[in-house]
């Protein structure tokens, strides 16, 4: 029986996955790690499914292309100032704003590929590269792929449990969880790894 948010999903069309990417750049009110599980369901096949990763790296490649001018015409002063006063609703504290930008001057590509595999720092990470006016063709690449990776990541995973017989909100749930139990994962290791580097060197 198709429920009313499958019937959603599969009427979704490329136009609204382009817009919802772009939107999850400047209003996170759905989570990339909710919202492109979401559009894996949707699609009727692998073919829709590659589309609507592609669509929907394009809709993300337009948000983080007007965080990256919004840095570049506000410039740096007035950015910290907006950062330290407004930072927090976006999740954006002065300290990984001040991280961001130090790490941009040391390895810009890398950090940007990376960044977009992180949820939170994915929505913002253009707005310090713009500041800084990192080459813009690198940058954009970057972006892209990292854009791709994880939308791929999320929507082919909603997408084959969904295939396998889960309604949407149920798949939706179990991708929800195996990101948060590898999140945990992860910085419990950088935890243990950054406890062991401090005991070598003490």
């Amino acid at each position: 029986m198709v429920t009313a948010l499958d019937a959603l999903l599969d009427a979704a069309s490329l136009q609204a996955v382009f817009l919802a990417a772009m939107v999850e750049k400047f209003i996170p009110i759905l989570p990339s790690y909710v919202l492109y599980p979401a559009i894996g369901i949707g699609a009727e096949d692998a073919w829709a499914l590659a589309a609507r990763c592609l669509v929907a790296t394009l809709g993300s490649l337009g948000g983080a292309l007007a965080w990256y001018g919004l840095g570049a015409w506000v410039g740096e002063r007035r950015i910290e100032a907006l950062v330290a006063r407004h930072g927090r609703w976006l999740l954006l504290s002065p300290r990984l704003y001040a991280r961001l930008v130090a790490g941009y001057r040391q390895r810009p590509v890398g950090l940007t590929f990376l960044g977009q595999l992180i949820p939170t720092v994915r929505i913002f990470q253009a707005l310090p590269a713009g500041v800084l006016r990192l080459p813009l063709a690198s940058f954009l690449a970057a972006t892209a792929l990292g854009s791709l990776c994880w939308i791929a990541l999320l929507a082919g995973a909603g997408h084959v449990l969904h295939r396998q017989g889960w309604a949407a909100g149920e798949a939706g749930l179990i991708v929800l969880g195996a990101l948060i139990a590898l999140e945990l994962g992860a910085a419990l290791a950088a935890r243990i790894w950054r406890q062991v580097q401090a005991t070598r060197v003490a």
